[in-house]
């Protein structure tokens, strides 16, 4: 049953990265491309990925296992198809994001936009939110980082207390943050042996090669703005959603934080469960899938 599973993950991100149903580019005013890949039909969700700089492909398992559906998934500036060749902090501020998603909506031709955003992705949703509360119809955050920059001082460090030695010997045959990441990757669970069975979903397009310098600047204006952003997102008035593993690095105090500054915030954790449910172990699983599909029905409200 479980290498059952790990093949229908595997050939279901290999084939749907090949075979998105609609895959456009918008040309934002600064001249970059931004690549946009949808799957499904049905109402449209904005599936944002993490990183930030990540290539968005690993949502892609969860478009398959959610019929009825419209996934909209924009490769975010500097991350995968979405290639820039100068990456610095003017090209990569979080308005620069913000007014990606912006553009995104507009060529739906979409009053509101649903967004499912994961890890990064939830922080890039509160930023839209921030700047644009009257356009977002709900929020629904996966893993998803804070609001401010405070989880930032422990995430790393929950992270790597559950490493093993011999994960330092992963990724030998690669570089740069690839290897980097496979490296990590345990960390980021509750399951090692999810972790290990699915370390091998990583390949070269799953970071860009100057991964470095976009989750650098993205960061480092992330953090910038939050004094503002924690002003304005209080102007947010609809359904926050949070779908979070008990064990996610992020941490519950992030979740909490979330809940003080948006009180509407509904908090849902999935037990025994890192930062990827849809990728741990089977009951996880069901419980994020059956959570995800609560917070999309249109009843939410």
């Amino acid at each position: 049953m479980k290498k059952a599973y790990f093949l229908s993950v595997v050939l279901t991100l290999t084939l749907m990265q090949l075979f998105a149903q609609n895959s456009y580019v918008i040309t934002m005013p600064d001249s970059v491309k931004l690549h946009v890949n949808e799957y499904g039909e049905g109402m449209p969700v904005v599936l944002l990925g993490g990183g930030p700089g990540f290539n968005p492909n690993y949502l892609v398992p969860i478009c398959q296992q959610m019929p009825g559906y419209r996934f909209i998934i924009p490769h975010q500036r500097g991350s995968g198809k979405s290639i820039m060749n100068k990456v610095d902090s003017i090209n990569m501020s979080t308005n620069k994001h913000v007014e990606d998603l912006e553009a995104l909506r507009i060529h739906l031709k979409l009053s509101k936009l649903i967004i499912a955003g994961h890890s990064w992705g939830g922080m890039l949703g509160f930023a839209y939110a921030a700047k644009y509360p009257e356009k977002v119809d709900r929020l629904i955050l996966l893993g998803s980082g804070g609001i401010s920059s405070k989880f930032f001082a422990y995430f790393n460090s929950n992270i790597n207390m559950r490493l093993h030695k011999e994960d330092k010997e992963e990724g030998k045959n690669a570089t740069g943050i690839l290897a980097h990441m496979i490296r990590i990757w345990p960390g980021y669970f509750y399951s090692r042996e999810r972790a290990v069975a699915t370390r091998n979903l990583f390949d070269s397009t799953f970071t860009n090669p100057n991964y470095s310098d976009v989750s650098k600047f993205a960061l480092k204006s992330y953090i910038a703005t939050e004094t503002t952003r924690i002003k304005n997102i209080r102007k947010y008035k609809n359904p926050v959603i949070v779908i979070q593993g008990r064990q996610d690095p992020v941490g519950e105090s992030t979740v909490y934080e979330t809940k003080d500054i948006l009180p509407q915030t509904q908090i849902n954790f999935i037990e025994k469960c890192g930062h990827l449910p849809w990728l741990e172990e089977d009951k996880a699983v069901t419980e994020f899938y059956r959570l995800l599909r609560s917070a999309l029905e249109k009843n939410v409200r």
